[in-house]
């Protein structure tokens, strides 16, 4: 018996009513009725969770008939999906499937022995609870085979070492084809379906070209495209399995996360097309992809979020959502689409009134000699610019000394206080182009959205953005050189492609 203690979470969610033993309608022989017969149980309330993105939720409870026996029944279906009988103190008794019918009887003792179980009335239950025993008989005999293998270990006898492992592969093989010819035997079964989605892709051998070489992206290419086809996105029940946030987090947060943003976008569409539309697995899959890439720090997330809203909060597939949450949401695409990376930067021409002379010189971020340009947004008098200005000069310093320097600075000063402005600048000796004054051919605070300190970005020669987030300022050499260097590699292999 599993004795996990378990955080039971009541939900006031409106898309899983809940439904108290005391409000049912006595008047009739409810369509949906559960009773678990607990041997030797002495506990005076049990509960139903149902098993939900890594969480259990309360969806009905139930009272000790005094023998033992607790009913759960309503004339309302219960979700299918995975379930656990819980007790009142928080203790998981016992694992199970909601599926058609939804009228059984389970038979447990409070001991957890599984050979004394039995259930009637649920072929879903019936398969769970045959595999459940096979597997305990094999963990039993596996457990026999290893106490063998150590001892044998300890007497370096290599020919009984090796007939007990064939022993256990042997076991190992028995259980997987006992789960092949489950699933194959009963394909829409619920505990079918959740065997498979358990099983990890066959990902084949690259292809080899009439060179010899092999495509090194396939196989990675491969399992990004297949990785759900052991797990059925249409079936609304898949999304109460134990499986399913697993499988959701590894995808987003392991396959895709440190792919290019182009990548990403094409397998997270593949993924939300193969959902029904509109339907609760495509509404949850939804939030959860756009909330991760909403919350992102990593470089070039926020252009995933802004296509994956664009495709679908915004192509109206979500009736859910109220109209003020999609207003909001276009207010959001509309702050971070122009200043994602790989948009034209906007022309910027500010005076530079730092000049202790008070003459005044106009610049533009598009004319300036280096190969890369920094747009940097601060304020003299704030303490993390101050200290960012700093770190700023010991690499700018340092590159021009050895020759080395391939960035302009093109620093913009939010405040209108002008002399104190000067006077910071020349005491501090930076020497890069300040500009401000409040002035410009734009509303540049508009523009680039400045509405915190410090706001960076770096321009290509192209007037391109290639970086649209704050970083340590020691970074910004090995940035540009590992941009220089995907920039190469998308050539060749552009070239190799022609």
């Amino acid at each position: 018996m599993d004795k996990t203690l378990l955080c039971i979470l009541l939900s006031a969610l409106s898309l899983f009513p809940l439904s108290l033993a005391a409000q049912k309608n006595k008047s009739k022989e409810p369509e949906h009725k559960l009773v678990f017969n607990v041997k030797d149980s002495k506990e005076d309330k049990m509960y139903l969770v149902i098993h939900f993105r890594g969480k259990f939720m309360i969806r009905d409870s139930a009272l000790n008939n005094g023998k033992g026996s607790f009913v759960f029944e309503r004339d309302t279906k219960y979700d299918e999906g995975m379930y656990s009988l819980v007790s009142g103190n928080k203790v998981r008794i016992l694992d199970f499937l909601m599926d058609e019918p939804q009228k059984f009887t389970y038979n447990i003792d409070v001991i957890g022995n599984l050979n004394n179980y039995s259930v009637t009335g649920s072929p879903t239950n019936t398969a769970m609870l045959h595999f459940q025993q096979k597997t305990g008989e094999a963990n039993k005999k596996m457990a026999e085979l290893k106490e063998k293998i150590t001892l044998f270990e300890e007497k370096e006898m290599e020919d009984s070492l090796e007939y007990y492992y064939e022993k256990m592969w042997d076991i190992d093989a028995e259980m997987q084809q006992f789960i092949t010819d489950l699933i194959d035997a009963n394909p829409t079964c619920l505990f079918s379906k959740l065997q498979k989605s358990f099983r990890e892709i066959e990902v084949p051998d690259p292809p080899m070209y009439a060179d010899g070489s092999i495509d090194s992206t396939f196989q990675a290419a491969y399992y990004r495209t297949h990785y759900w086809d052991n797990f059925d996105l249409t079936d609304r029940r898949s999304l109460f399995l134990p499986s399913y946030e697993n499988r959701l987090n590894k995808y987003v947060k392991n396959v895709l996360m440190y792919q290019p943003v182009d990548t990403i976008n094409k397998y997270l569409d593949l993924m939300l097309n193969k959902t029904r539309p509109d339907s609760l697995m495509y509404r949850f899959m939804l939030e959860f992809v756009s909330i991760e890439f909403e919350t992102s720090k990593m470089i070039g997330h926020d252009a995933v979020f802004v296509h994956v809203v664009n495709n679908n909060q915004l192509a109206g597939k979500c009736s859910w959502i109220e109209e003020d949450l999609i207003k909001k949401y276009q207010m959001r695409i509309d702050d971070l689409e122009p200043l994602l990376i790989g948009t034209k930067s906007v022309e910027l021409v500010l005076p530079d009134t730092s000049q202790t002379d008070n003459t005044s010189k106009w610049y533009s971020s598009y004319k300036m000699p280096k190969k890369y340009r920094i747009l940097w947004f601060y304020d003299h008098t704030c303490a993390t610019c101050k200290k960012e200005a700093l770190e700023m000069k010991a690499v700018y310093d340092s590159l021009e000394n050895i020759g080395k320097l391939n960035f302009d600075v093109y620093a913009v000063n939010r405040t209108d206080d002008i002399e104190g402005w000067k006077k910071y600048i020349n005491t501090n000796g930076y020497t890069w182009l300040n500009l401000g004054g409040g002035k410009g051919n734009v509303d540049w605070k508009e523009v680039f959205r400045i509405t915190s300190n410090p706001q960076f970005y770096i321009i290509n020669q192209d007037k391109i953005i290639i970086l649209n987030k704050d970083i340590s300022k020691d970074m910004i050499p090995k940035f540009l050189s590992d941009y220089e260097r995907v920039e190469a590699e998308k050539t060749r292999l552009k070239n190799k492609r022609q």
